[in-house]
């Protein structure tokens, strides 16, 4: 008989990368959960804490059916969609590079080969042309901070429409009482099928991962901080931390 319970598992290594974990963490490359203080894990593996555990939407629906547990049942009033927001002014006007005076001329001042009234003129363009750099920068930057303000009253406008939208729909909803204990079933079943197959997929992470070519500049507690990470699971690590074991044993009988 088909087991109807979806298996998850985090997606097992090849040889050549079970090799290289195994590698790079011996070379101090690839730092792991194993080697850092439980109450620092959050911080050095950072995707953790920004919700890395947690499955895509897609991947929910997947699963699942839906990215959120069901709110309403067939008949009820349809929930109202946020529409979204218009395509936003983007990012602010790069800041422009300031010419400079040619050097060419400034070695010929020293050569003898121009004269300061020549030099003086020069810098006047450059800084002629810097000056109006910056005044069309400055009027760019207030312009696109104009933009900006007037995009956020507009996705205010937008989500007051909604929330306005959302509790009548509430109120509508509320009407159908009969059908509340119908509707906490469905949600409660939801959420009871969602923990069953996720938690498998979390249950079969050994160690999270992160090499050093992912680190942020600062640290934490002697530790780097990671913008990236990877998952391993657990037959993929006790074949990768019995290799790291191995090789550092074999190393301590090389030692004179």
């Amino acid at each position: 008989m088909t087991d109807p319970k979806p298996r998850l598992s985090v997606a097992p290594l090849n040889e050549d990368r079970l090799r290289q974990y195994v590698l790079d963490i011996l070379s101090g490359q690839v730092l792991t959960s194993d080697q850092v203080r439980a109450r620092d894990i959050g911080m050095v593996f950072m995707p953790l804490i920004m919700g890395a555990l947690s499955p895509p939407d897609e991947v929910i629906v997947k699963h699942m059916g839906s990215a959120t547990p069901p709110e309403t049942l067939d008949g009820d009033p349809p929930k109202p969609e946020h529409p979204g927001y218009p395509e936003g002014v983007g990012e602010p006007p790069t800041k422009p590079v300031l010419g400079k005076i040619n050097p060419q001329i400034l070695s010929d001042l020293d050569w003898g080969e121009t004269t300061e009234i020549e030099v003086n003129e020069a810098k006047a363009i450059v800084e002629a042309g810097n000056s109006r750099l910056v005044r069309e920068w400055d009027a760019a930057l207030m312009a696109w901070e104009r933009a900006i303000e007037a995009e956020g009253k507009v996705r205010c406008e937008i989500d007051a429409t909604h929330e306005a939208a959302i509790e009548a729909w509430k109120a509508k909803l509320a009407v159908h009482t009969d059908r509340q204990a119908e509707r906490q079933s469905a949600h409660d079943e939801w959420v009871a099928r969602f923990d069953v197959v996720f938690d498998e997929w979390r249950n079969n992470i050994a160690v999270v991962a992160g090499n050093m070519k992912d680190t942020f500049p600062r640290s934490i507690n002697g530790y780097p901080m990671f913008h990236a990470i990877a998952l391993i699971g657990h037959d993929d690590w006790k074949r990768i931390r019995a290799a790291v074991i191995r090789e550092q044993d074999r190393a301590k009988t090389l030692e004179v």
